[in-house]
């Protein structure tokens, strides 16, 4: 029992000691779907991302009076509409993540109680 206690201990020892090297071998067929992926995901010019819908109308003349409305009380704000049909939609801003446009969002609600967060396909050069 001891013999076989203390070769267990000289054998965890040495393997211990010893320099364990680790290769992949990838088949070709996977280097190169990872390479496509890869350049794909570089000429990618836009994500998924959040904006803040301030106005969701039927109208068009209520879109307009909000932005009207936005560009006097927020100047500095770049906004974006788009009618999906019924609807005209106004929003602002370009936010990786939704805990940055929070801030925002509080201002935003002060002037515009139905403002509220979305996702939305952003370019990338646009995302603050």
């Amino acid at each position: 029992m001891k013999v076989l206690t203390l070769g267990l201990i000289f054998s965890l020892s040495i393997l211990t000691n010893l320099d364990a090297q680790v290769r992949f071998v990838e088949d070709a067929s996977v280097q190169s779907l990872m390479s496509r992926f890869s350049s794909l995901q570089k000429q990618q010019i836009s994500q998924k991302a959040w904006r803040i819908q301030v106005v969701t109308t039927n109208d068009r003349r209520n879109m307009e009076q909000a932005i009207s409305k936005l560009n006097q009380l927020y100047p500095q704000l770049d906004h974006h509409w788009t009618h999906a049909s019924p609807y005209y939609q106004l929003k602002v801003g370009a936010f990786e993540e939704k805990e940055d446009l929070q801030n925002l969002l509080i201002t935003l609600k002060k002037d515009f109680p139905s403002a509220i967060p979305v996702m939305d396909d952003i370019e990338k050069t646009e995302l603050l």
